[in-house]
């Protein structure tokens, strides 16, 4: 019976537009903890008993996606997402991923690779990129044409590969051994390239094992010569150290770069989220800081911890194409109750959270990121402004159902390494500034008796304000999926451009949730005008935020105020009787409030003239005298 109702609402919903209208999810379940224990980074598995399916999911897709790859191996990251997914200026891709088939023991680990020449996506891959045992890769463009990839190898560091061409041609490897005394430990890494032809090549991975005063520690290097020299090389950045952090574990980093900038994102449930800031490709770096944690030098050994919100170990950022950082996260709440590695999360904690440079950094505050319909009062999270996504009411009764309903338990919901039910944000800003977040939602409607699927839901912002929530994966093909791990290329057309993983049962079979079976790696891309539908452009200015010029009639100089609601580009333009521009002033970007406008009359004959204040898409005229 729960299958034929899911059918009909799918068969109804389509790809339609949820209201931003918070849901309830009961108190009952938001008080619910589990106690568990603190998960070691996989990298080679060694629980090989659990069944393996080959009994493989639907190849039907949606009428907008491709499968590019598939995998037994379906842990994509220990917790935030590396650089998955790069498209380049001329509307070519390259999409990699963690490759392996021999479920027995994954000896064929390594990358997968896929390449779309603007046309069409290559056929899907039966062997990894690399010669060797690799995993965790990472793709972004080299040189003027070329592309480059990174990934672990597990035995003598990390596995380094370039080609001078993209999509085509042969690639060279090399192996990138760590400092002194951890040659071999390299593990977890990212890579990414700035400078005018990608000239610039930023790495960071982690130590693995302890190293300059840190269990495990993010070292970063830096080539300008397609990886022959590195310099700086495995260099710990102030600010990220032992006299920090306890530590920075495995997976808990990102990179994203635009032009001469690279940033480092670095977060997590039991660490600051921050992000390391260089305007010069790489030789200077400052700290921004976006959430400070509660607990400080947070030691599983040592730190007791009352519960508090945190983020949930997901998160990503990306660059616009003013420099400015944009950043999204998934939201939990954990404590901390004895010493050891056991604590307990809060697995209906629901929520994505957003931060940009323009914002204030979130307090150390415990309650700083509850979602803001929870009622606390010292939450910094408001609605449609730094908490913009959540679980859908898809059966429009207000309420969020999942599977055991009304007897819901922690058995009724999965939660991944990234602990949230909304979780594993990603975004991209494109040339108007306008932003596209994806993430991966448990929905509500869509079970499998005992567990809801989660969806890949989007929404987008513009002319101030976040639009309607979109499911993107409520085609029918979809109906028994679990859709994870979305990410959204850096760069953008008419459409975005995003991929994600999919397979027919919620959980990983690395973390023994389900047996190992077929991981469908499906690239999709959507006009944005799907997801900007709604968002209507706002009146900025009228007739009653714009004053008339003080003084009027007037010689030499006069002020125009002009008040606002929101940021927005503000300009004044002065034309005479003819409809010829005289005089302007752009004041470029400004933030909410009232600004003042000077007009400079001292260059214009006597006479009636007209000035116009304009923001954004809003414009007010009004005349005023030169004496």
């Amino acid at each position: 019976m729960k299958r034929i109702l899911l059918l009909s609402l799918v068969l109804i919903i389509g790809l339609t537009g949820f209201s931003q209208n918070i849901p309830t999810v009961s108190k009952s379940l938001r008080d619910v903890a589990i106690k568990t224990e603190k998960q070691d980074p996989v990298d080679n598995p060694t629980n090989f008993t659990l069944p393996v399916n080959y009994a493989n999911s639907s190849k039907a897709l949606a009428p907008n996606e491709v499968q590019i790859g598939l995998s037994y191996y379906d842990l994509w990251s220990n917790t935030i997402i590396g650089n998955r997914l790069y498209r380049w200026d001329d509307g070519t891709m390259a999409a990699v991923w963690i490759y392996g088939e021999e479920a027995t023991s994954f000896p064929d680990r390594g990358t997968g690779y896929n390449f779309y020449d603007g046309t069409e996506w290559g056929p899907i891959p039966t062997e990894r990129l690399e010669n060797r045992h690799c995993g965790w890769p990472n793709i972004s463009a080299w040189g003027a044409d070329g592309e480059v990839n990174l990934a672990h190898n597990g035995v003598e560091g990390l596995t380094f590969m370039w080609r001078d061409t993209k999509g085509t041609g042969d690639w060279t490897q090399m192996n990138y051994l760590g400092p002194s005394g951890i040659e071999n430990d390299p593990t977890w890494p990212r890579v990414i390239t700035t400078g005018a032809d990608n000239e610039y090549v930023h790495m960071i991975y982690n130590s693995y094992v302890e190293y300059a005063g840190q269990p495990q520690a993010m070292l970063y290097s830096r080539s300008d010569d397609g990886g022959a020299t590195w310099d700086p090389r495995d260099e710990i950045l102030e600010g990220t150290g032992d006299d920090y952090y306890f530590e920075i574990g495995a997976d808990q980093y990102m990179m994203a770069a635009q032009g001469n900038t690279v940033g480092i994102l670095v977060g997590g449930a039991w660490i600051d989220m921050f992000y390391m800031r260089s305007d010069d490709n790489g030789e200077t770096w400052d700290k921004i800081m976006i959430n400070e944690h509660p607990y400080p030098f947070f030691d599983w050994n040592t730190t007791i911890a009352d519960t508090f919100y945190c983020t949930d170990n997901s998160g990503f950022m990306t660059f616009d194409n003013q420099g400015k950082a944009h950043v999204v996260f998934g939201i939990s709440r954990v404590a901390h109750e004895e010493v050891g590695t056991t604590y307990q999360f809060y697995p209906f904690i629901d929520g994505v959270g957003y931060w940009n440079d323009d914002m204030d950094p979130f307090s150390d505050d415990l309650n700083a990121l509850a979602p803001p319909q929870y009622g606390y009062a010292n939450s910094e999270m408001i609605e449609d402004e730094n908490y913009i996504g959540y679980m859908q009411d898809v059966d429009g009764d207000g309420e969020i159902h999942l599977a055991g309903w009304p007897n819901t338990t922690i058995d009724n919901i999965m939660s991944y390494r990234e602990l949230g039910p909304s979780t594993m944000p990603t975004i991209t800003v494109d040339d108007q500034g306008r932003r596209f977040v994806l993430f991966a939602s448990t929905t509500e409607t869509y079970v499998n008796d005992q567990v809801n699927y989660k969806h890949v839901w989007a929404r987008a912002y513009d002319n101030g304000m976040w639009g309607p929530f979109v499911d993107l994966s409520s085609d029918i093909v979809h109906i028994f999926d679990e859709c994870i791990y979305p990410i959204l290329a850096s760069t953008s057309d008419d459409n975005i451009h995003y991929m994600y993983m999919a397979d027919v049962t919620p959980g990983l079979a690395l973390d023994e949730d389900h047996g190992y079976q077929e991981n469908r790696f499906i690239y999709a891309s959507l006009p944005k005008t799907d997801l900007l539908t709604g968002v209507e452009e706002p009146e900025l200015v009228s007739e009653s935020n714009v004053t008339q010029n003080r003084p009027n009639p007037f010689t030499g100089t006069s002020v125009v105020e002009v008040t606002l609601e929101q940021s927005a580009d503000l300009s004044l333009e002065v034309t005479n009787l003819m409809g010829q521009k005289v005089y302007e002033v752009d004041l470029g970007n400004v933030p909410a409030g009232t600004h003042p406008v000077t007009i400079d009359g001292t260059g214009l004959d006597s006479g009636v003239y007209f000035y116009t204040v304009s923001a954004g898409n809003s414009r007010v005229t009004r005349k005023m005298i030169i004496e």
